[in-house]
């Protein structure tokens, strides 16, 4: 079990460094294809949109037909349209690309979660979840410093192709494991009206809704305001590409801190004060960022965010894979549908807030709900506790 963990959390290494790789490239891309840093923040939305919506039918997917299954046939994909990103020649074709980019990675690490869960019990899941969200938060640092890097020696275009041929080599070594893993299969609908009825059930139970909302909030603001701290960066520090990339990296370094100590933040803090710190935490990152008298005191701003945000949002996705015990797939793809759905509304929305107020009006925006939603939630948290480990 050891050894597909690990080549789970690589494969989320890679798919997370393809998801956050545009986040520092904004910049060199707006300017390529002439166009304002909002403008140019379509190409988040077109891979967060489609990331979302493709959990409705991923999840049951995955239920039915094996999760490693499901898994190996997303990588290969992703492979495929992540290098094909490479050769864009207008902001529209990068957007298509990155479309169906979205749609080819979005099956890795939802389901890779909900394999997990199927495999350790709730009480121990959290620490074991963390371990595997290592490989994920390193491809968070591999996205950022190595598309800064690698934008200012090579231009954007390279770091498409290191990624998506990486993404193939990953696809083989899933396969591998998968061929000698027997998972258990459950019926699951597919179809029309059966399909969303899973899903409809999950959202009238108080437990689960309240997790679904808090990721649709925590996606529209806490993820698009970070799709725009690389551009901020370069806008008011004047700093280049490769130094916002080893930048954005402190945020990992940040959650790398979080994923080794869990086993001890866990039973000290408990979900409940998890769920405050890591609000209270990011709401101050946020307000860090907007008063940040100079691109040095970033730094350990970064580091810091980096171990709140998983501090909250590690107890929100702990949460998420024992909300339907019998259908974990298709739990955890409701709560990343509602996160990524979140994320590609939100960053569409302050690219406008940005282009027109500035980065200091949308970055305290950003502060102010993200302190409002640790408190609502935590005041929620009870019933979606009891969700979570009732069958």
């Amino acid at each position: 079990m050891q050894q597909i963990i690990f080549w789970l959390s690589a494969a989320a290494f890679i798919i997370v460094a393809i998801m956050r790789i545009t986040d520092p490239l904004l910049p060199v891309i707006a300017a390529d294809f002439e166009l304002t840093i909002g403008t140019a923040g379509i190409i988040v939305t077109a891979f967060a949109l489609p990331y979302g919506i493709c959990q409705i039918v991923l999840g049951p997917l995955g239920d039915r037909f094996g999760k490693l299954s499901v898994i190996v046939i997303s990588l290969g994909a992703s492979s495929l349209f992540t290098i094909g990103c490479a050769a864009a020649n207008s902001i529209e074709a990068l957007a298509a690309l990155r479309f169906m980019a979205g749609i080819a990675t979005a099956a890795v690490v939802p389901l890779s979660m909900a394999f997990i869960a199927d495999h350790f019990a709730y009480e121990v899941r959290q620490p074991v979840i963390a371990r595997y969200l290592s490989g994920l938060i390193l491809g968070q640092i591999a996205g950022g410093s190595l598309g800064g890097i690698m934008a200012a020696a090579f231009g954007w275009r390279v770091i498409f192709v290191v990624f998506g041929i990486l993404a193939g080599a990953m696809t083989y070594f899933v396969w591998r494991y998968s061929n000698h893993h027997r998972e258990t299969l459950r019926p699951a609908p597919l179809r029309g009206r059966h399909l969303f009825r899973s899903y409809i059930e999950l959202l009238r139970q108080r437990g689960p809704r309240h997790v679904a909302i808090t990721a649709s909030t925590e996606g529209f603001f806490f993820f698009a305001g970070g799709a725009y701290i690389g551009a901020f960066l370069h806008e008011h520090f004047g700093l280049g590409y490769a130094w916002i990339g080893l930048l954005l990296a402190c945020f990992g370094i940040g959650s790398l801190i979080y994923s080794n100590t869990a086993k001890f933040i866990v039973p000290a803090l408990g979900e409940r004060r998890m769920v405050i710190v890591g609000s209270i935490i990011t709401s101050c990152c946020y307000l860090g960022f907007a008063f940040a008298p100079g691109w040095q005191i970033c730094v350990p701003i970064m580091v810091i965010c980096g171990f709140g945000f998983y501090v909250m949002h590690n107890t929100l996705q702990t949460l998420a894979t024992e909300l339907a015990p019998d259908a974990r797939g298709t739990a955890v793809a409701l709560f990343v549908f509602s996160l990524m759905i979140g994320q590609g509304a939100g960053v569409a929305f302050f690219g406008r807030v940005i282009d027109r107020f500035g980065y200091t009006v949308a970055f305290e925006m950003i502060a102010v709900a993200l302190a409002v939603l640790g408190f609502w939630f935590q005041g929620k948290l009870k019933t979606a506790t009891v969700a979570a480990v009732t069958p």
